[in-house]
C-alpha cells in the first residue's frame, strides 16, 4: 500500500512538472512575441518618424535547424491624413536574420490605385486615394485643391468604404462611397451645420 501511494505521488509530481514546463514555454513565447513587437515598432519609428505604425501579425516559423522564430508583419503609413498616404507592409524575422527586415511590400505609392488589372480596394489608404483619383471624383479633387487642410475619415463596411473629406475652412464636406472593386457608389457634397 505504501508503494502504491509513492507511485501515485510520483505520478502527480510528474504531471505537475509537465504542466509547469508547458506553462513556462507558453510564457517564454509570449515574452518573445512582446519583445519582437516592441523592437519592430521601435525600429520602424526610427526609420519612419511621424508615420502611423502597427504590428499586424506574429507567425511562428522554424528554420532549417528546427529553431523557432517569428515572422512579424507590420503596417507603416506615411502621411496618413493626406490625400496620398503611402502604405507599406514590412516583414521582420525575429530573432532570425539579426533583426534585419525583408524588403517592404508597397501597397500605395505616388497617389495611384487601380491602374491596371483587377481593382481591389482592400485598405483605408487605398480608399482615401481612390476617393479623389478614380473617374468621376473630379469635384472631390477640386475641393481638396481649394482646401489643402481637408482631412479624410474612413469608414469600412462589408463590401465598401466611405471616405469623408472635411476642411475646417470650408462650408461643406464631401462623402465618397467606394465599392471594394473600385467602383464609385456615390459622391455627396453636404453643407455643415
Amino acid at each position: 500500500m505504501a508503494i502504491r501511494r509513492e507511485l501515485i505521488l510520483i505520478l502527480v509530481l510528474l504531471i505537475v512538472i509537465a504542466v509547469l514546463v508547458k506553462a513556462m514555454e507558453l510564457f517564454q513565447v509570449n515574452v518573445v512575441e512582446a519583445d519582437a513587437g516592441k523592437f519592430v515598432v521601435e525600429d520602424l519609428t526610427s526609420k519612419y518618424p511621424g508615420a502611423d505604425i502597427a504590428v499586424m501579425t506574429f507567425t511562428p516559423k522554424y528554420n532549417d535547424r528546427g529553431d523557432k522564430y517569428f515572422e512579424v508583419k507590420a503596417r507603416v503609413t506615411v502621411n496618413p491624413l493626406s490625400p496620398c498616404p503611402e502604405l507599406s507592409h514590412i516583414f521582420y524575422n525575429y530573432p532570425v536574420q539579426n533583426f534585419i527586415p525583408q524588403p517592404p511590400e508597397v501597397i500605395t505609392r505616388n497617389c495611384v490605385v487601380c491602374t491596371e488589372g483587377i481593382c481591389t480596394i482592400a485598405f483605408p489608404e487605398e480608399a482615401i486615394i481612390a476617393s479623389h483619383t478614380l473617374t468621376g471624383t473630379g469635384a472631390v479633387q477640386s475641393y481638396l485643391n481649394a482646401h489643402s487642410d481637408a482631412v479624410p475619415a474612413v469608414t469600412e463596411a462589408s463590401d465598401s468604404w466611405s471616405v469623408r473629406w472635411d476642411s475646417p475652412t470650408a462650408n461643406s464636406f464631401y462623402v465618397v462611397d467606394i465599392h471594394r472593386n473600385g467602383t464609385i457608389l456615390g459622391i455627396s457634397s453636404n453643407p455643415k451645420g
